[in-house]
């Protein structure tokens, strides 16, 4: 055996509490990359940690490897899936298995930095208004090596829902205004989704729903729930690389099949699923009346002020009338050419 500590509720240094917090990682034929990312989550500075590994029914030497890594670590804790649910259902699962007030995702082939755990709860105890806390992030390629900076200095950290919203969609058009509608990366706007949750705050959304890109939905809803505080450290370390999942299913019917987990249907509605999703989030989830019609307007104004999410909307309905006429495999195209 060897000298990790075993995970409780909470435990205590200095005679100060030390709550547990929970790290889940789902993870589909990650054999490759996978060890590393675990041993970095184990030498994460704060050590009442739990590390919860979701195995989607891989089809490498995934099992082997997760079933060695448990062994050797009794914070690991290891389970396989009987069916393929989607990334999105196994991204879910990990979450229902949480046991900690604190949650975070974490990915099977990217980095953290071995105070990242610590630095984001500090931020979150000195902050009791904060949701949410997550560093400052690099790409980096197969071998580890520095890509670029992710985009940083996000700034979501506004007294009110409404603000922090309106904040998080400005930094999308932004980007639009500056390159042309919608051509530049939005580079790290999605990063705060791996950062440190409170668990209690995570459970009142409806997590990683099941359409492509609810992750952005995700972090809309968090906002509303709560300031977002960025590490002033590079911790986290996004892996770019061949065998990326989702480089693997760059055709929209095999995005929609991965994210899933289920064969796809002859109607594809992704964008309008995520509009719809946005505005129920803004009517259920803020703490006050005047928030819900703040939250319900500048959603609305968002998709009117970025022409380029108004014009998909558009566009998803012609691709999907292609679909019904032309057939599912034909009418795929126009969704990939969009």
């Amino acid at each position: 055996m060897n000298d990790f500590v075993h995970s409780s509720d909470t435990h205590s240094r200095n005679g100060k509490p030390e709550p547990l917090v929970s790290i889940g990682l789902p993870v589909y034929n990650g054999e490759a990359y996978l060890e590393q990312a675990v041993k970095c989550l184990q030498r994460q500075t704060y050590r009442n940690i739990e590390i919860i590994i979701s195995d989607n029914c891989s089809t490498d030497g995934t099992a082997i490897l997760c079933e060695r890594l448990a062994a050797e670590d009794n914070r690991i804790r290891y389970s396989r899936t009987e069916r393929n649910l989607g990334a999105a259902g196994n991204f879910n699962r990990v979450a229902g298995l949480a046991g900690g007030p604190f949650f975070a995702w974490a990915n099977h082939d990217d980095l953290w930095g071995n105070t990242y755990v610590e630095s984001c709860l500090d931020a979150l105890r000195a902050n009791p208004n904060a949701v949410l806390a997550y560093a400052k992030s690099e790409k980096i390629d197969e071998d580890g090596a520095h890509i670029i900076s992710l985009n940083s200095g996000l700034n979501l950290d506004a007294a009110r829902a409404s603000e922090r919203l309106k904040r998080y969609h400005d930094l999308f058009i932004g980007v639009d205004r500056r390159k042309g509608w919608g051509s530049e990366p939005v580079e790290g706007f999605w990063i705060p989704v791996y950062g440190l949750m409170r668990s209690d705050l995570v459970g009142r959304t409806r997590l990683i729903r099941n359409f492509i890109s609810s992750d952005t939905v995700l972090i809309e809803d968090l906002l509303i729930l709560g300031e977002f505080k960025e590490i002033d450290s590079v911790l986290f370390f996004k892996r770019d690389h061949r065998k990326r999942s989702m480089r693997d299913s760059e055709a929209y019917d095999a995005r929609d099949a991965w994210f899933t987990g289920r064969t796809p249907t002859r109607l594809l509605m992704p964008r309008w699923k995520a509009f719809f999703a946005r505005l129920e989030s803004s009517v259920r989830l803020p703490a006050t009346r005047r928030e819900r019609w703040a939250c319900c307007v500048e959603t609305i104004w968002f998709y009117a002020r970025r022409r380029s999410e108004a014009n998909a909307l558009v566009k998803e309905i012609i691709a999907n009338a292609g679909r019904l006429v032309l057939g599912r495999e034909r009418g795929a195209k126009l969704f990939h050419k969009w």
